[in-house]
Parts: C-alpha cells; sequence; structure tokens
C-alpha cells in the first residue's frame, strides 16, 4: 500500500499539471497557439539536450549499472541451479536420515539390551555356575544341597520359561 501513495500522488499531480496547461491554452490568443506547437518542439529538443549531457556525463554509472544486472542476473542462475541440484538431492538425503535413525535406533535397543545385561551380570554368572555347583555337592557327598539347587532351578524354570538362560539351566 505504501508503494501505491507516490503513485496515486504523481498521478494526480499529472492531472492537474495538464489540467493547468489545458487552462492556459484556453487563455492564449491565436498569435500564441500558433507558436506553440514551435515553444514545444524547442522545450522538447531541449530537453533531449539535457537527457544526452546527463547520458554522456553519467555512462560510466550507466555502464556499471549493466554489468551489475548481468552479474546478479549470472548469480541468479547459479543460485537457481544449486536450488535444483539441492532439491534432486533432498530425496536421497532423506532416505539417508531415515536409514541412520531405523540404525540408531537399533542400536539404542541393543544398548538398553546390553545394560540390563551389565545389571544382571552377577546374577547371570551365579545362574551359570548352579551346574557346576551341584556337581561339586554331588561329588562331595552334600546331597541336600544338591538337591535344594536342583529345586531351585525348577523353580526358574517355571517362573521364567522364556528365558534361553534358564531354560538351559534346566536341561543340566
Amino acid at each position: 500500500m505504501a508503494a501505491d501513495a507516490p503513485s496515486k500522488d504523481r498521478t494526480t499531480a499529472l492531472f492537474e499539471s495538464e489540467d493547468s496547461y489545458v487552462s492556459d491554452l484556453l487563455s492564449y490568443s491565436l498569435e500564441r497557439l500558433n507558436k506553440e506547437p514551435e515553444l514545444l518542439k524547442s522545450d522538447a529538443d531541449r530537453i533531449e539536450r539535457h537527457l544526452q549531457e546527463v547520458a554522456v556525463k553519467h555512462y560510466r554509472s550507466f555502464i556499471t549499472a549493466a554489468e551489475c544486472v548481468k552479474t546478479v542476473h549470472s548469480e541468479v542462475t547459479q543460485v537457481n541451479a544449486h536450488l535444483e541440484e539441492l532439491l534432486e538431492g533432498l530425496p536421497a538425503l532423506e532416505q539417508g536420515c531415515r536409514d541412520f535413525s531405523q540404525g540408531a535406533e537399533q542400536i539404542t535397543t541393543k544398548r538398553a539390551q546390553n545394560k540390563q545385561m551389565l545389571n544382571c551380570h552377577s546374577t547371570l554368572l551365579d545362574l551359570l555356575e548352579v551346574p557346576q555347583l551341584m556337581d561339586t555337592c554331588v561329588r562331595n557327598g552334600n546331597y541336600d544341597e544338591a538337591l535344594d539347587l536342583e529345586a531351585f532351578a525348577a523353580k526358574l524354570a517355571v517362573l521364567h520359561s522364556t528365558f534361553p538362560v534358564v531354560i538351559s539351566l534346566k536341561k543340566e
């Protein structure tokens, strides 16, 4: 909207200027009206000369502006090409991110399992030593302790029948 205001002001000023000129024309004598084309021609010639003088005086500015436009056009073309390359590479990047995310999720799951196993390491070690301890009890004649260990293994098998370690312990 702010850009429209100066445009409207110029348009209004132009109409007022034209109205003023038409009013002046209506007040001129016939002799003055006959001279008007010559006066307009001389004004047009004067304005044309002034325009040429300004163009010659500021030709470097025009050349610099043209070079700037050329440079900007070239750079915009390069940016556009780079953006197209970027857009072409986005699907591969997106797939790579998905793959990375899935891999990271698997690693996180494995890490959680390893952490849990580390937390239960001493308990697992004790469970794995039960068959050897039972064998030692039997060899040394401690049959009651061996039967207690066997009952413990059976109880574990009932409570935790899905764990491979418990299944292996029951078999031994």
